[in-house]
């Protein structure tokens, strides 16, 4: 790519998203990913090499065609769609702006909407499943996994937030906070009991072992956890408990499921919506 299109893509990976928009490297990877395959769609289905597209080439129809394709071929959600999209449409807001003559063709792509999205139901434990979860642990004196179960279910933590957390994020005195690292570089602190501080204390004292980047939690292999590992581990915890508990852990979770949970027990036990946007570090009152 040496073209026109190639110079704005460039700048908008780089200079523009993380310099001027201050993006997370999360999202620049995720936008990324977008045009790599809008690339290997078009050289696939369109056979037009990389180094011959023209911005004029990709109209509206071209990228619903593509959006189509990522459903059909790639068998993705209708969510990571939606993501898609996202991300072309804030490629082609930069590019009205720095090529006005381009106004109309980045107005028609600008037009594409979303696809509706089928509402689904939320998984999350019960109050009595999250009692009985922490009592096994306790009996299993699992520490490190009981205080990862604990750490997720009080902060109410993103994965991509909780495996990030750095001892430095901690603070275990009176009032006690762990400090979250959410999207798009926003940070947001979190108030912790002081049964959660104690049992972190423990965990540190006891069982924590630093491997060189102050984590507070370090998979088997000595690295920072990934969130395929954390979902093997919710994955597995829930398999136990099923055996155990027939009655009980018949849903579908995934790490995701605790940070609903919390939210389900705020909002049954009374607490005002707009506080739990803010504890959840929703940008939006939808989203919660």
């Amino acid at each position: 790519m040496t073209n026109r299109f190639s110079k704005l893509l460039q700048h908008f990976l780089t200079s523009y998203i993380m310099g001027e928009c201050n993006y997370s490297v999360n999202t620049k990877a995720s936008y990324s990913t977008t045009f790599y395959l809008l690339l290997v769609f078009l050289k696939k289905e369109k056979n037009i090499n990389p180094n011959k597209i023209e911005i004029e080439l990709i109209t509206k129809d071209l990228i619903i065609q593509f959006l189509d394709w990522l459903e059909t071929q790639r068998h993705v959600s209708i969510r990571t769609r939606n993501q898609r999209l996202a991300a072309i449409k804030s490629f082609y807001k930069y590019v009205q702006v720095n090529e006005p003559d381009l106004l109309d063709t980045c107005l028609n792509i600008l037009s594409i909407k979303n696809k509706k999205v089928p509402n689904k139901m939320i998984s999350y434990f019960s109050e009595e499943e999250m009692k009985l979860m922490i009592n096994y642990l306790n009996e299993e004196k699992n520490l490190k996994l009981l205080t990862m179960i604990c750490v997720l279910y009080e902060s109410a933590s993103r994965v991509s937030e909780f495996i990030s957390i750095k001892l430095d994020d901690l603070n275990l005195n009176e009032n006690a906070t762990i400090t979250l690292h959410g999207k798009g570089n926003k940070t947001r602190i979190i108030p912790i009991s002081k049964e959660l501080a104690m049992l972190i204390n423990k965990y540190l004292e006891d069982s924590y072992i630093n491997y060189g980047d102050d984590y507070l939690f370090y998979s088997n292999q000595k690295k920072k956890y990934s969130r395929f590992g954390i979902n093997y581990i919710i994955n597995q915890l829930v398999e136990k408990l099923h055996l155990i508990y027939p009655n009980y852990f018949n849903g579908n979770y995934h790490p995701h499921s605790i940070r609903h949970t919390k939210a389900t027990h705020l909002y049954n036990n009374s607490t005002p919506l707009l506080y739990i946007k803010d504890f959840l570090g929703h940008s939006t009152i939808t989203s919660t």
